[in-house]
């Protein structure tokens, strides 16, 4: 006894649906399911449903035209017959009044013959898209149009309008036919059909999950069920990416979950396929916080691009150095003080890298517990246990020293510099100075070293990124700045920064935000600043260990000048008292040039 013909008919509209199922039952040999969707709701729906194995799909209109570039399976039209409109016209009072029919091919087609030979006054709009239907259907309306006779998106369409829609249904005649051509073409392709369900049968027999498309974007196979189908957007959105001859991995996180991706294009006679093989496991924790996180290529890109290091061409001058280390894929020591970019410039590597299409994995190391430090060394889903993949790890000296040591240990054994692109940050002092543990990493694992200067180095940098932030912020407010006055510009080339560009770029916002006019003034800086001091004091030991003794005698007594005032919170009062000095002379040293 033969299979049943499983059919997947996805009808434009409610009212279609028992009459198919009236009509299927005519037929012993098919197993029938129907769903409601229109155009893009159609795909969905089909390829949501790809998993349980239909041998054909009966729709109608746009939606079957739609279907037929979005998935490998048969898809039989329900066509609209003439008798159909004839009867639609009819009720519309075409014989007396003025109508048009808009619509897709499937229904102009039959209409412009009709036409011909009826003496109705009735114009054909042929569509492509709801767009289309959209902007027709307004000229319609200040053309004196009574009705309009169309398929059901226009029809949706028009109703919102306030436009009087008539919906050309198919009849009986029309979905017997679709499915007699349903059933008489799986009749002619039974061998194949079975063979089919066999392979299928096997593949869903394996614990991998498996989706293929063809060349130019069809959903050809899939396991993937009806609650997992965002999936199938992103695999079909990394189609492009996969090359011919190379196999790519890719790491999905999404709802707790890690998606392990491996990708493949290849030819089976003269048709080309893309093939997605993936396992789906559960990440230590949600979201984050957990301290490992996965992008790929378009959010890494997306995040960099949208930062203040981006906004102000913070790397330009390490664009050569980037090109030189992504040459080999060397392993890459990036150091520097809080706030300096060590993360951004991470990713300005990757984006530049050869592997910018393979996943950037970031460990946090900050923000790793007991149990995800246990996953990270142990687990068989680790990223340390993956290939091709980029692996930044972020202030590693924030790790205990014995953490340290197993990490550097575990990255040697498991030879991941040799597997993946490896990159390391960590926080250096004042005096760029690394501690013990930092230099086994450098020294055991050959890293490449980049030190990141701290914004103090280079005041002369303040005027062009202060323009340049001001020039993206104009663009998302209301509010339009100009520019900073002179002695406003000089404050800010004064100040020591601590921590940064983070720390400027937080306070570039706050003066943005509080500026009263199209300038930002020095007393609008003065208060900003006095606020920075305030939270981010520094002590008397760490600011005379930083202090540059290769300054001339009036910049050192300037930076004592800021050093003491720091340890004061920005109270001008104590710190001149501390000086010996009065508050005009603490004013004319903290606000002279260098």
């Amino acid at each position: 006894m033969s299979a049943k013909i499983r059919v997947l008919g996805i009808v434009p509209y409610e009212g279609m649906k028992p009459l198919l199922s009236k009509l299927a039952e005519e037929y012993e040999n098919i197993d029938l399911t129907i769903l409601v969707g229109d155009l893009k709701k159609g795909v969905e729906i089909a390829q949501s449903n790809f998993h349980e194995n239909y041998d054909v799909i009966i729709s109608r209109g746009g939606t079957a035209k739609l279907l037929r570039q979005s998935v490998s399976l048969p898809v039989i039209e329900i066509n609209t017959s003439a008798y159909d409109i004839l009867r639609t016209l009819k009720l519309s009072g075409a014989d007396t009044k003025k109508v048009a029919i808009v619509g897709f091919s499937a229904i102009t087609e039959q209409s412009l013959f009709l036409k011909e030979v009826l003496p109705y006054t009735m114009d054909v709009y042929p569509i492509n898209s709801a767009d289309e239907a959209l902007i027709v259907l307004k000229h319609l309306m200040s053309s004196g149009y009574h009705a309009v006779l169309c398929d059901m998106i226009t029809y949706t369409t028009a109703q919102t309008l306030g436009m009087d829609a008539f919906l050309i249904t198919s009849g009986m005649e029309s979905i017997r036919a679709a499915l007699e051509t349903a059933v008489q073409y799986c009749r002619n392709n039974s061998a194949l059909r079975d063979e089919n369900h066999f392979l299928r049968f096997l593949i869903r027999g394996r614990a991998i999950q498996t989706v293929v498309f063809t060349g130019d974007g069809k959903l050809f196979f899939s396991t993937v069920s009806d609650n997992d189908t965002k999936i199938l957007e992103l695999l079909h959105s990394e189609i492009g990416s996969v090359s011919t001859n190379e196999k790519r991995h890719l790491l999905y996180r999404q709802n707790n979950m890690v998606y392990s991706i491996q990708a493949q294009r290849f030819f089976s006679g003269e048709i080309e396929y893309v093939a997605f093989y993936f396992s789906v496991s559960k990440a230590p924790l949600s979201g984050n916080k957990c301290g490992i996180s996965y992008s790929n290529y378009k959010e890494v890109e997306k995040e960099y691009f949208e930062s203040f290091y981006s906004v102000t061409n913070s790397f330009a001058p390490l664009k050569n150095t980037i090109d030189q280390v992504n040459q080999s894929l060397c392993p890459v020591m990036i150091a520097g003080e809080q706030g300096t970019g060590k993360e951004e410039i991470a990713k300005v590597i990757y984006l530049r890298s050869s592997l910018k299409n393979q996943p950037f994995i970031q460990i946090d190391c900050g923000l790793l517990n007991d149990k995800v430090w246990d996953y990270l060394m142990n687990h068989h889903n680790s990223p340390l246990c993956g290939e091709g993949n980029t692996i930044f790890f972020k202030n590693i000296n924030t790790l205990s020293q014995e953490r340290q040591k197993q990490l550097w240990t575990a990255t040697a054994d498991m030879d991941i510099c040799k597997r993946n692109r490896v990159m390391i940050s960590c926080i250096s002092n004042s005096q760029r100075n690394f501690d013990s543990n930092s230099m086994v990493f450098i020294n055991q694992l050959n890293l490449f070293l980049i030190t990141l200067p701290p914004l103090r180095n280079d005041p002369s940098r303040i005027d062009s990124i202060a323009n340049l932030y001001l020039n993206r912020s104009n663009g998302n407010r209301k509010k339009q700045i100009l520019g900073f006055s002179p002695d406003a510009l000089q404050m800010l080339r004064n100040f020591s920064w601590p921590y940064n560009y983070t720390q400027f770029s937080r306070v570039m916002n706050g003066l943005v935000t509080t500026a009263n006019g199209s300038y930002i003034d020095a007393d609008n800086v003065r208060i900003a600043l006095h606020k920075e001091l305030a939270i981010t004091p520094a002590s008397t030991k760490d600011s005379v260990n930083s202090l540059d003794l290769s300054l001339t005698l009036s910049q050192i007594n300037r930076e004592i000048a800021f050093m003491v005032l720091e340890t004061q919170n920005g109270n001008h009062s104590k710190a001149a008292k501390s000086l010996g000095i009065s508050r005009t002379t603490l004013w004319r040293l903290i606000n002279e040039e260098k």
